[in-house]
């Protein structure tokens, strides 16, 4: 479904690319670029599109709505959204909207949208160290001077743009050590229990909170939920016994916390993409 009414001014433009097939295959890739100074009439309609579409705002102001949730895009602010979703975006209350635009897709260009819109949804504002306008310059310039290194290096720049919107949710400098207190103590307990089954209730109640603020929180400050965490820990510790050990798979499994042998297999398969014995192979 798509509905749209390009009322642009003369000063906007828009390039395609087309990457190759091995391009499409390897890399994130570039489909097409653009520079829209809209008048107050333009609008956007549309879903099932498969791309990813990255905008900012130079002036005016833009309106989205996306997943039922509505955006007022001021200069400096943009969005990536999923364009196989439902998405209405067009000037803000009759007025102009001056924006640049990329479209790409390859890759894991959904997983990392997913992780950007869990963080703080699809809207983002620029600083002036972010390297998202001088990567889409770029990317413009090698399309229209038919760069051949355009497919790796736009590829780079894509996820680039991406690692910066992933990271935008700890730009005050979150990190465990300038998390709050009681998610020091709730890290602590369960890095030193990590062999036992991990309550939530519990552990909200020893650090003294309620379980729906510590998952927040501890998310905010980690990038991890509490049960996420414990995971990645008892599967760490589970390869350094492997390394260092000759146990037994089954009695490594029953040390880290896992209730069976199989159930630490499957999760160590899923994570490593080995089986724990093929793990210890490589290591002897």
């Amino acid at each position: 479904m798509l509905q749209s009414v390009l009322s642009i001014r003369k000063d906007s433009w828009s390039i395609d690319y087309t990457p190759g097939i091995m391009a499409r295959s390897m890399f994130f890739y570039v489909q097409s670029t653009g520079h829209f100074n809209c008048k107050p009439e333009y609008m956007t309609d549309r879903q099932d599109y498969n791309t990813m579409l990255l905008i900012y705002t130079l002036n005016g102001k833009g309106y989205l709505r996306y997943r039922d949730q509505t955006y007022i895009l001021n200069p400096g602010q943009g969005f990536l959204i999923d364009c196989m979703d439902h998405q209405y975006y067009s000037p803000y209350k009759n007025g102009d909207w001056d924006f640049k635009w990329l479209h790409f897709n390859g890759c894991e260009s959904r997983s990392y949208f997913e992780r950007i819109y869990e963080n703080h949804g699809p809207v983002f504002e620029l600083d002036s160290n972010s390297i998202i306008p001088g990567h889409m310059e770029e990317i413009t310039r090698m399309i229209k001077e038919r760069d051949y290194r355009i497919d790796a290096i736009s590829s780079s720049r894509i996820v680039d743009m991406l690692t910066e919107l992933l990271l935008d949710h700890y730009k005050s400098g979150q990190s465990t050590s300038d998390a709050p207190d009681f998610i020091r103590q709730a890290i602590i307990r369960m890095e030193d229990e990590f062999s036992l089954t991990i309550n939530l209730d519990t552990l909200a109640s020893q650090v003294g909170v309620s379980k729906y603020h510590l998952s927040r929180v501890f998310k905010k400050y980690t990038g991890y939920s509490p049960y996420e965490y414990v995971l990645n820990y008892r599967l760490s510790q589970s390869k350094s016994l492997l390394k260092s050990t000759d146990l037994p798979v089954y009695t490594i499994a029953d040390k880290v916390g896992f209730d069976s042998s199989s159930h630490f297999i499957k999760l160590f398969r899923k994570h490593e993409g080995i089986t724990p014995l093929k793990f210890r192979e490589y290591w002897r």
